[in-house]
């Protein structure tokens, strides 16, 4: 069973940040846009619990799970990750086995390594965030090194992230994709 530690921040200033990130030594490891669908079957949200499909920037296709886990001063979960090689096929095993697509979003994702923590800078057309990942003590010193204050940090989840910004511009949530941005 692996572990996701994570912490997100909004950013104002996504050159900035990445100007910090390569003085420390962070290496840039990938780039790309990310598509994601997220299925429910009436019970799993309720949990607090998710079941991902994911085509990465670089092709791969990820059929992710995730606990409800515990949330304090960052959020962690297990989480249960298989490569797949069919995006379509394996969308249309869940759909058959009862799962339906509940949201589609996506991400314009460049990821650092910085020490042992995960670094992800990602747009989204809702806003600019960076998540850290890692074990609690990687993405403290992370935090430190990058000058980051912890108490604005977020461990909510894009769809929060994004249903809050609905709610505070008025507008209804929709799939969140770049060929329809959302309003500003």
């Amino acid at each position: 069973m692996a572990k996701e530690i994570e912490i997100k921040f909004a950013l104002d200033d996504e050159k900035k940040m990445i100007g910090r990130l390569l003085a420390l030594g962070a290496r840039k490891v990938s780039e790309g846009l990310e598509h994601n669908v997220i299925f429910d079957n009436g019970e799993l949200r309720d949990k607090g619990m998710l079941l991902r499909l994911r085509r990465t920037g670089s092709g791969k296709n990820v059929l992710t799970f995730k606990s409800g886990g515990k949330i304090a001063e960052f959020k962690e979960r297990e989480e249960i990750e298989v490569e797949i090689g069919d995006f379509g096929k394996a969308r249309e095993i869940l759909e058959k086995l009862g799962y339906e697509t509940w949201w589609i979003y996506e991400k314009e994702r460049t990821d650092f390594v910085l020490g042992s923590a995960k670094i992800s800078l990602d747009r989204l057309p809702f806003g600019t965030f960076m998540e850290i990942e890692g074990g609690e003590a990687e993405i403290r010193s992370a935090m430190t090194r990058l000058g980051l204050d912890p108490k604005k940090g977020t461990t909510k989840t894009y769809l929060e992230l994004y249903q809050d910004y609905c709610k505070e511009k008025g507008i209804e949530m929709e799939n969140l994709v770049f060929w329809k941005k959302a309003q500003r």
